[in-house]
Parts: C-alpha cells; structure tokens; sequence
C-alpha cells in the first residue's frame, strides 16, 4: 500500500446479511467474510494506514442479528487505532429523488478526540420526474393499463407514491408501479427493484427504468452513462445492475465536503 492515503473505501458482499440473501453473518468462511481482506491487508501495512477508512453496506448490518457483527469489526479497527462513527442514511436526505436507505462508517485514525458528524443534509431536494426523461423510448415500454386493473394510488411516509398492478405476476414486490411525482423506491442490482415501473397517467402507460436514469438515479451525471454506452462494452441491462450494486454519489459528496472541512485530510 503507498504511503499517505487519505482514504480507504471499502465494503463487502452483502448476500449473508442483506433480508434477501442467505442471512449466514460475517465469518470468515461466508461471502459477506471478504470484509477481513481489509483487516490483512491493513496488518500488512501498519506503518502507513490511511487516515481514514469509509464502509457502505446495507442497513441490515445494524439489525439486531447482526449488530454483533458490526461491533466486532469496529473493535478489530478499533485494535489498529481508530474510532469509528456510523449511522444509516437515507438518499433523499441527501438531495437524491431515491428513498435508499444504507449504513455509512467513518473510521478515523488516530482521532485524538475528533468526531465525524453525519448531519450534514441538504435542503436541496429531488423528485423522479426530475431525472425521468418525458420523451422515453418506446421500447422502455412494459404495457399499457388498460389490460390490467391497478390498487389505489397510496403514499407512503417516505413520500414513494405506489399501487399495485392485480393479477399481474404471482410475485408480489413485481406488481408495484410508481407515480414519477413522488420520491422513487431503491434500485437494486437484481429482483423486481432492478425492473422500476413508472405509470404516466395521461397515456396509461407503464414504462421501466432506462440505463442512462438508473446512472443519474444514483447521482451520475448522464453524461456518463452515454460514454459507457458509446464504448458498447456491456448492455444497457447490466448498466443498470452496476448503479444497483453501486454508492448514492449525492450521500458521498456530503460526507466528502463534511471530512475536508472540518480538516480531517
């Protein structure tokens, strides 16, 4: 590792603790055990650890099955000299039009009393038709509303407006249709959250998520997206899969500006 690193960015495969995945914990025989990797490779190198380490993971880590878990990676960080801060952060608290929810870690090396603050929040804030593009492909197109029938329009406390299509598919997290009025569910790498369907009213219309605002969904510009597309290295659904298992860029620069300014770099 070189010497004077700011920051280490890390994670781990989270199928052993994520409410969908197997729920084995983090061992070091279980996938979700490749977060000890950090802690050998930061033995490796304890004459030039970074000052700070930052993990993201789903919020399931703080759950009461898994909270030992947790406190024991803190300690083991803790052993090699830092103090670590953690909270689970919601995206559109951060100016993001999605409602995803992840545990954030800041652990600092050799904090001599310093704390990091999670509150530092944005009074800037989005909405799906914001990022959703009106002239959408028609091949984005899923199916129109008059073949099927739909539940009421509810909206939730995280002001995500929802219903359900009925006798659509005998999964019932693949039957949910968004108003792009309202604040968007969590894209995910795979399963029904990978598919997001918008309904526009004025045509009835239900329509899936493009890969170019699944990019700006997570905070990418589009730019970005077109680039990637332009280099035709991988299709447009496994674009999507990358922002799933990807960061919210909106959270990240608010940690970012949060860590400069308060002169821990």
């Amino acid at each position: 590792m070189p010497k004077n690193i700011d920051i280490l960015t890390y994670s781990f495969p989270c199928q052993d603790i994520s409410q969908q995945g197997l729920q084995k914990g983090i061992t070091k025989t279980t996938r979700s055990g490749l977060l000890y990797e950090i802690e050998r490779i930061l033995l490796l190198n304890k004459d030039r650890l970074p000052k700070i380490l930052l993990l993201e993971n789903v919020k399931a880590l703080t759950s009461k099955k898994f909270i030992n878990d947790l406190n024991s990676w803190i300690e083991t960080l803790n052993k090699l000299g830092y103090t670590s801060y953690y909270k689970v952060l919601n995206s559109q608290d951060y100016g993001s039009s999605q409602n995803r929810e992840r545990i954030f870690m800041i652990s600092i090396f050799n904090a001599n009393g310093k704390k990091f603050n999670f509150e530092n929040k944005t009074t800037h804030f989005k909405k799906l038709e914001d990022i959703l593009d009106e002239n959408y492909s028609k091949k984005l197109v899923l199916l129109n509303l008059n073949k099927y029938e739909k539940s009421d329009f509810i909206t939730t406390k995280n002001s995500i407006t929802k219903a359900r299509l009925l006798n659509y598919s005998n999964f019932n997290s693949e039957t949910y249709i968004y108003l792009p009025k309202g604040i968007g569910p969590t894209l995910t790498a795979s399963g029904a959250n990978s598919r997001l369907k918008f309904y526009y009213e004025s045509n009835t219309e239900i329509r899936l998520i493009s890969y170019y605002e699944a990019y700006e969904y997570m905070g990418f510009s589009k730019k970005y997206a077109h680039i990637i597309k332009e280099q035709d290295i991988i299709s447009e659904e496994k674009m999507i899969f990358t922002c799933g298992n990807s960061i919210s860029v909106e959270v990240l620069e608010k940690i970012f500006e949060e860590l400069i300014e308060n002169g821990f770099f």
